[in-house]
């Protein structure tokens, strides 16, 4: 379409839409809109009210006042079953899919294909397996969804939003899970829906991933529509200043290269010897001494990911072993591993956050007995994590509030905060920004650092190599289960990082 043409008629307009959360407010008459066969970006920091416009539109927050209107007809959506009867479909960051059911079932849950009153499993399997052929995606749509990888799962769900007829698809934080070439794959596609005419929210905390697909974008600040602005008129800086309304130019700077410092003699805290778990990764060695932070880098299903999860226990190991201060560790086994003061802060945050209980019972739940005692009250709860909040700076600071309410950054805070209250020896950490603005990003990592200089030793695993250049004294590179290379005491740049990432295992 050219610029003089006229525009088409909003598929999606949202009117002076609001939401408050108890005392909280949310949004402030936002306005919004969305054209057929677009991609609007949708961009602020966390906290702006992002995530909580597009539940409104996914009928997963059904309290809210304005005016939305799809094809020009006002409509209210109460229910994300509402919504779905729209054509809205929503592809949550924090992913929503049932891991004990199988690939299949999760993306035909509540359309599932039958035959005679019965499901009819042949059909259901097959209509799966079309779907994710859209999506490039070869996998066994019969396993159970939680045998798969974070990435994997995400890629369900994407396809779980199409394959629902959705015509209107949100998708939040989609690539914040995924490596550079699955990322180019999701725009092909988009690129691709976008012929079919399938409007589409991208909200994302990449601002090259918004200036690279959206033909809009909306920033929001604060619960409020700053400006809406063809991609095309902006660019990273004019973007990042509107989301944190003045130049931050240090913090919004992404690291590409660091000087990494020499290594001491110091005995190390804890020790990998010969780690191997089936195709997962093979003869891993290495260790992390304390107040030292060990960057991991590798692509999605390198290994690394999955190594901090046999570290603490949440996934079993056919050979190697561990040890702690020199004392080998039982495997396998989370709540010794915990005890010994050895925790993961694991990238799907569904994992370690029970999003529709309150913080309070989120930030107490690790280390119940010990932070109130035998005898346990609410009162006892709330009061011990009061000044919790306040020490890992939670907002808003509401022990009472449900956690899956906070935005991503703040949630993520509250993962750390319930370890404050044991031992933290080895703090393991997977992917432990994802999703968040910079600013949420370097006051999580603050709280890290604040572990570090306590002789934590830290062990940092990610797909984003400026994470590791910014944080880690050392950094292991991994590649198809292996380590390909260790870099210390030397400078090290993001293009030394990813070339050692993309190394064949075979060499």
């Amino acid at each position: 379409m050219s610029d003089t043409a006229e525009p088409l008629p909003p598929l999606l307009d949202c009117r002076n839409i609001g939401v408050r959360f108890g005392g909280v407010i949310a949004l402030h008459g936002v306005d919004f809109d969305i054209q057929p066969g677009e991609v609007h970006g949708l961009v602020g920091c966390n906290g702006a009210g992002k995530s909580t416009l597009m539940k409104v539109l996914a009928g997963a927050v059904p309290e809210y006042t304005g005016e939305i209107k799809i094809d020009g007809h006002t409509v209210r959506l109460h229910s994300p079953r509402e919504a779905l009867t729209q054509r809205i479909a929503m592809v949550y960051q924090e992913l929503s899919g049932i891991g004990a059911l199988t690939v299949a079932e999760n993306l035909c849950l509540g359309r599932q294909p039958t035959r005679w009153g019965r499901i009819d499993w042949n059909r259901m399997n097959r209509e799966a397996a079309v779907s994710l052929a859209e999506l490039d995606i070869q996998i066994n749509v019969k396993r159970r969804l939680d045998s798969y990888p974070l990435v994997i799962r995400q890629m369900v769900e994407i396809a779980r939003g199409l394959h629902s007829g959705a015509r209107i698809l949100i998708l939040d934080e989609p690539t914040s899970a995924l490596s550079l070439p699955e990322a180019r794959r999701l725009f092909e596609l988009i690129a691709k829906l976008k012929t079919r005419g399938v409007a589409m929210v991208f909200i994302s905390h990449f601002i090259e991933d918004v200036l690279a697909i959206c033909d809009r974008v909306t920033i929001l600040r604060d619960g409020r529509r700053l400006q809406t602005r063809r991609s095309s008129e902006l660019n990273r800086a004019s973007i990042l200043h509107q989301m944190v309304g003045e130049e931050r130019e240090s913090a919004a700077d992404e690291k590409t290269e660091a000087m990494l410092p020499a290594t001491g003699n110091t005995m190390p805290r804890l020790a990998v010897k010969n780690l191997r778990q089936g195709v997962r990764f093979q003869n891993i060695t290495l260790d992390v001494k304390p107040g030292e932070c060990l960057g991991l880098y590798g692509f999605v299903g390198a290994g690394h990911q999955e190594l901090v999860h046999a570290l603490a226990g949440a996934l079993p190991i056919d050979a190697g072993e561990i040890t702690l201060d020199g004392h080998r560790m039982r495997t396998g086994d989370v709540p010794s591993a915990v005890s010994k003061g050895v925790v993961l802060v694991a990238a799907d945050r569904a994992q370690t956050l029970a999003r529709r209980a309150s913080i309070a019972h989120n930030a107490t739940l690790a280390h119940l007995k010990r932070s109130v005692g035998s005898w346990i009250t609410g009162r006892k709860e709330l009061s011990v994590c009061q000044p919790l909040l306040e020490r890992v700076g939670c907002r808003p600071p509401n022990p009472k509030l449900r956690a899956g309410a906070l935005s991503g950054g703040n949630q993520q805070k509250i993962v750390l905060a319930k370890w404050l209250l044991g031992p933290i020896h080895v703090l393991l950490l997977e992917e432990p920004t994802r999703g968040m603005d910079v600013h949420a990003k370097a006051e999580v990592m603050e709280l890290v650092a604040q572990q570090k200089r306590n002789g934590a030793a830290i062990i940092l695993a990610t797909t984003e190599p400026e994470l590791v250049l910014a944080h880690a004294d050392r950094i292991v590179t991994f590649a198809r289960g292996r380590i390909t290379r260790e870099f210390s005491g030397q400078r090290v740049t993001k293009q030394d990082l990813m070339h050692c990432a993309e190394e064949s295992s075979s060499n």
